[in-house]
């Protein structure tokens, strides 16, 4: 077991360290030199660790146990942080550590949250470092939600549906492999895509290539402002939503559809479905409650309809770029924010939430309860996508549910007990847990911001970040005395 976890952890750290240089050339041209060897010396540290777990440690072929499974998830989701935290610390930006993994857990998970109060005085290097690590975090949620997490069963992942060619083997670094080389190429694609919308309609290019890294891998983080403001125009938000869309769906059906050609792909799939049919309805309710608003009385109907489909998708898509007059919404659309952060994406994209594999799910069993009050001797199987969805699956999914509000309501009290009030403690636990940091401002608009938490608070924050990508459950299962035991 350590064998297997040690060579592909080794692995990340390289990939890690080798992109830990990318930000010199960044350097190098904005005249930053002085950031040149910290970056330098980070990723010389990182590859050098990494090599020598990889060298140490050989990758077995045969099939991997949810035990290994497990670990290898809580080890790659915990254990980054720390290396990608390493240029933060050694350029002197960040100078204590629970700053620097705060910031790092942020960017891998794509929370979005961030401790940086004026961004116009951060230097391109560390801007560009930021949002490079919420781009490769993108890539790791999708990567390990289509090849690792369904091995692990948990709430009905084992239901997910890739339509990648098969045979991508039995060991674990095999099955990275195979959900990593096909959908790299439409990832940066589509990120060069909206890099290009941007710089040619609205923004400079470096500001444009920052803000697709953040939209495409569902992030959040902007270049510009300060944090916790809106400092994008209306063309800015039109051109981010369909990009925000993309990347909350399934990664596999993009690929099948821009390499294959398959159009109908989309509307086999009842998880997308669903999904647009919650946000156009969505959409709808926001727009209906900025209209009755008496705060919002001067803005045109064009304007309130464009915050309201921008709301929306930032919100279920968990990107959480903050709306334009966001704290002049009515508190209807918070809560509407709040459930949309909740049901989230769809399995195998880079969104957090609890997913709308699940939510349908939750939904045809509730169905199948309510109608077997009028047929009690009826036989309706809970089906999706065609096939006949098993009991202990449905329970698992239940399990789950109840897990997670269990941790929301767990962590919004830690947060209360560190004196924070129960709007802004409600409004950390969400975001955190779903991904979708930036939308704090929305939640809780008396928050001030990230950088007032105590150190407790960040620990807590970068712990519910982490918890809320690796679903929660692999944690607890982590820490059961009977995991260790085997």
């Amino acid at each position: 077991m350590v064998a297997r976890i040690g060579n592909i952890i080794g692995c990340l750290l390289m990939v890690l360290g080798f992109c830990e240089l990318l930000p010199i050339l960044v350097a190098s041209v904005a005249g930053e030199k002085n950031l040149i060897l910290p970056f330098f010396v980070s990723s010389l540290f990182t590859v050098f660790v990494g090599g020598a777990l990889f060298i140490s440690f050989q990758n077995p072929k045969d099939r991997p146990s949810r035990h290994e499974i497990i670990m290898l998830m809580v080890i790659v989701w915990f254990g980054l942080p720390v290396f990608a935290s390493l240029p933060f610390m050694i350029t002197g930006f960040m100078t204590k550590f629970a700053d620097a993994y705060f910031e790092a857990s942020s960017a891998l998970t794509t929370t979005g949250s961030s401790l940086v109060i004026n961004l116009d005085l951060v230097p391109s290097t560390i801007l560009f470092w930021r949002s490079l690590l919420q781009w490769l975090g993108g890539i790791l949620v999708f990567v390990m939600a289509i090849a690792i997490l369904p091995l692990s069963s948990i709430g009905g992942l084992d239901l997910f549906r890739s339509v990648l060619p098969h045979g991508e083997g039995e060991d674990l670094l095999a099955r990275i492999r195979y959900a990593f080389t096909p959908l790299f190429s439409i990832y940066i694609s589509m990120t060069i895509a909206c890099m290009s919308l941007l710089a040619l309609f609205d923004m400079g290019g470096f500001d444009a290539m920052l803000m697709a890294m953040a939209t495409l891998s569902s992030g959040g983080f902007t270049s510009q402002g300060v944090s916790g403001a809106n400092s994008m125009s209306g063309l800015t938000e039109f051109i981010l939503i369909p990009f925000m869309i993309f990347a909350a769906t399934n990664m596999t059906f993009h690929w099948a559809f821009l390499k294959r050609g398959r159009q109908s792909i989309y509307r086999q799939d009842p998880e997308i479905f669903n999904f647009l049919y919650i946000l156009a309805l969505a959409a709808l309710l926001i727009f209906l409650a900025i209209i009755v608003s008496a705060d919002m009385a001067d803005v045109s109907i064009l304007k309130k309809a464009g915050i309201a489909v921008f709301t929306a998708v930032s919100s279920m898509t968990t990107t959480g770029f903050l709306p334009d007059q966001a704290t002049s919404l009515p508190l209807a659309v918070t809560i509407f924010c709040l459930v949309l952060i909740f049901i989230g994406g769809t399995t195998g994209s880079t969104a957090g939430g609890f997913k709308i594999l699940r939510i349908s799910l939750i939904k045809r069993h509730a169905d199948k309860e309510v109608s077997r009050l009028t047929y009690p001797n009826g036989v309706t199987p809970v089906s999706f996508s065609g096939n006949v969805v098993s009991q202990s699956t449905l329970f698992s999914i239940w399990t789950l549910l109840f897990i997670f509000v269990t941790a929301l309501a767990v962590i919004t009290i830690l947060f209360g007990a560190l004196g924070y009030d129960l709007q802004s403690s409600l409004g950390l636990s969400v975001t955190s847990i779903f991904s979708a940091g930036g939308l704090i401002p929305l939640i809780s608009p008396d928050f001030v911001g990230y950088h007032s938490l105590s150190y407790t608070a960040k620990w807590l924050s970068s712990f519910a970040m982490i918890i809320g990508r690796l679903e929660i459950i692999a944690v607890l299962v982590f820490l059961m005395p009977s995991f260790w035991k085997n």
